[in-house]
């Protein structure tokens, strides 16, 4: 029992000694000839001490040290767009009603694809804030605002929805095909796309209410409604998007300009374009055992 003991305070000891105290590099300091520039001068930094490396944020949007842990933040605006392809309107065999077709966003939707869940959650009706087409032309949506929707970091659904009542009709319900589409989000200083196209926004997710025959399909990009024929059963089909977080942004952005192979006395930069940045300097003394920081800014004035 004693040598056991014995082996454990040699082994904590050992521990103890190899335990590596890093020390922010206190001493690292960033100074320029003046605070304030022209897009047309090269502001030059002068360093002192030698951090095992340094991280620079010019403050420019992306590279602001402020939001170097930011990953979400209320958009200014979010927008949806697509583009829609329908049927010709002919006396005998397509309809010339055009709203056979919805665009419907759910915060509350649980994500569970039957009939309960979605006649459970709550849906806001935007159609009317879409274009459509009317004929074989390609019609531009336009920008469909969504910010009014959102909750926080909520979840946000789209879906469409097909209606069609061909049992007693007397001419054919329109076609449609829905593409491209994206979503964005637009923050004050960058743009974040939440969804590129009608695949990453996973509207994979289609249920047929009435009809199952007859339902969306997704290819090529597209989705698309194929009418169904005079006289077959009514029809309810939903496509509905994966959940969307719009608030998700990405963090900014600094660049390494030192590490421990290099010894680094100026960095030297150029702004493109006035206004007032906060520069930031991370200095870093880094080990096996972790890393220690001091965080250096400097205010600018770039004038055209």
């Amino acid at each position: 029992m004693k040598k056991i003991l014995s082996l454990l305070c040699i082994a904590g000891v050992l521990a103890a000694c190899n335990k590596v105290d890093i020390k922010a590099p206190d001493d690292f300091t960033v100074t320029t000839s003046s605070t304030t520039y022209t897009i047309r001068d090269t502001v030059k930094f002068i360093f002192t001490a030698n951090p095992d490396q340094i991280t620079f944020y010019s403050g420019e949007p992306n590279h602001n040290y402020a939001n170097a842990s930011r990953t979400s933040d209320q958009p200014d605006s979010t927008i949806l767009t697509f583009s829609t392809v329908t049927t010709a309107p002919s006396a005998t065999t397509q309809s010339t009603s055009v709203n056979n077709i919805t665009v419907l966003a759910s915060t509350d939707y649980s994500g569970i694809l039957d009939i309960a869940n979605i006649k459970k959650a709550s849906w806001t009706d935007i159609t009317a804030r879409a274009k459509f087409a009317t004929a074989t032309t390609s019609v531009s949506s336009g920008n469909v605002h969504l910010e009014d929707l959102t909750k926080g970091s909520a979840p946000l659904y789209i879906a469409f929805k097909y209606v069609a009542d061909t049992a007693t009709a007397v001419s054919q319900s329109r076609k449609w095909t829905v593409t491209p589409l994206a979503i964005k989000s637009y923050f004050r200083d960058t743009t974040n796309v939440v969804a590129g196209s009608i695949q990453t926004a996973g509207f994979s997710n289609i249920l047929s209410v009435l009809n199952p025959a007859n339902t969306w399909s997704f290819a090529n990009a597209s989705l698309t409604f194929n009418a169904p024929a005079i006289g077959s059963s009514s029809d309810e089909d939903w496509a509905i998007s994966r959940p969307m977080n719009l608030s998700i942004i990405s963090s900014d952005l600094g660049v390494n300009i030192k590490n421990t192979t290099v010894l680094l006395s100026q960095y030297k930069y150029t702004f493109k374009k006035a206004g007032t940045y906060v520069v930031t300097f991370v200095g870093e003394n880094v080990s096996s055992g972790g890393l220690a920081k001091t965080i250096r800014q400097i205010t600018l004035n770039i004038t055209n």
